[in-house]
């Protein structure tokens, strides 16, 4: 029998899928992999951290899910504050910097 995910498996899944993209990204870029592994760890702190926001939020109300951040827009949200708050290497700020300049666009 069909179970749908969970609202935290949705977004976990979207996690792992976006992480390894922009992993494959930053080393195309020649980003150093202990620079790599600090931004997704980092990308992966905050994404969890606002996910259990999110699930408390949509577990009282499960229309709050039309109020919160996309899995794509909480990843990208996540990837401008590690830039914002992280000294980046030029290709890793580059990069990320273009993700977030795409969101918005697209937006």
């Amino acid at each position: 029998m069909y179970k749908p995910k969970s609202t935290r498996e949705i977004y976990i899944e979207s996690l792992s899928i976006n992480s390894a993209s922009i992993e494959k990204q930053l080393a195309d870029q020649s980003v150093l992999s202990e620079e790599i592994r600090s931004i997704l760890d980092l990308v992966s702190k905050i994404y969890h951290e606002n996910v259990e926001r999110i699930v408390a939020l949509c577990d009282k109300d499960m229309m709050a899910l039309e109020n919160v951040p996309s899995p794509l827009k909480l990843f990208v949200d996540c990837l401008a504050h590690v830039q914002r708050s992280r000294n980046l290497s030029s290709p890793a700020s580059r990069l990320i910097q273009q993700y977030t300049s795409a969101w918005e666009d697209w937006m």
